[in-house]
């Protein structure tokens, strides 16, 4: 006894012909993906960031030349890179020594060393709001306050309050990054006050610090904010023994974030303890 196994099919299905299906009258819609996004390197990360925000060593003389790999243990010397590597080293790029510069970068990598890079520009007033990142558990080390500090500088922005610090970061994505970096640098340095202040808004104290030195600590007195700065910028010697020492007092810059608490900005410098102290703003 033969079985046979009887399939129905819709009626319309039994009435189309092949050009019905196809014709080359109809026009065919394509789908074409999306490209997949391009990673980068910690190494080129590292290019771009100081490129990027214009670091050098210019100013440093070495005893013999530096390589990528004093720096960076896992660095190929003759990467492209490496003289970048060299840079980033010497201007407070200390993350990511033990990595390996040719690995694809992390989004929290990328960030912690190209928040070392400003604040070597520095430094800069910052408030201490806590920014609340929904997935701050998956942060490692000092990468999460890296990060708050870049979202309230405005270089990064969270996506639906995550900033996903595991995931590999792109080159598109680290490119804003760093241009939004160096904008952030010229904003703070270009608007930067360099007012001096009045005569008589700083007032000093001396403390031995043996039978022939002694300690000078200026100070401008109470400020509203963070922000201000005081340097002294030469000490003058007379032969009637007087030292004159000469401070700059800088505001904040306008615009700049600053913590909201009373401050004292202070300076100290040392003199010979037969000399007579007096202050001169420059």
């Amino acid at each position: 006894m033969k079985l046979y196994t009887a399939v129905a099919l819709p009626v319309f299905l039994l009435t189309l012909s092949s050009q019905d299906l196809y014709s080359k009258d109809k026009p065919v819609t394509e789908f074409v993906a999306p490209k997949p996004q391009t990673r980068i390197s910690f190494g080129s990360g590292i290019d771009l960031i100081v490129k990027g925000l214009g670091l050098n060593i210019d100013n440093i003389r070495f005893i013999k030349a530096p390589k990528a790999s004093d720096y960076f243990k896992k660095a190929n010397d003759k990467a492209p890179y490496a003289e970048s590597l060299i840079i980033a080293g010497n201007n407070g790029i200390e993350s990511g020594r033990d990595l390996n510069p040719e690995a694809p970068a992390t989004r929290e990598q990328f960030a912690l060393a190209l928040y070392e890079a400003i604040q070597h520009t520095g430094p800069y007033a910052e408030n201490m709001m806590w920014i609340n990142v929904k997935d701050e558990k998956s942060f490692s080390g000092n990468s999460l306050n890296a990060v708050q500090s870049l979202i309230k500088s405005k270089v990064v922005a969270l996506e639906n309050g995550n900033f996903r610090p595991k995931a590999y970061i792109t080159k598109s994505e680290a490119t804003a990054m760093v241009k939004k970096a160096a904008a952030f640098v010229q904003s703070i340095k270009g608007n930067a006050g360099n007012t001096p202040a009045p005569e008589g808004t700083v007032s000093f104290t001396t403390t031995p610090v043996n039978d022939h030195v002694n300690s000078v600590v200026l100070s401008a007195g109470q400020k509203p904010t963070g922000g201000y700065v005081l340097q002294v910028t030469r000490i003058d010697f007379t032969s009637d023994h007087q030292a004159i020492i000469h401070y700059k007092l800088t505001s904040p810059a306008p615009g700049s974030m600053n913590i909201q608490v009373i401050t004292e900005p202070k300076a100290e410098t040392f003199v010979g303890s037969d000399y007579q102290v007096t202050l001169k703003a420059d």
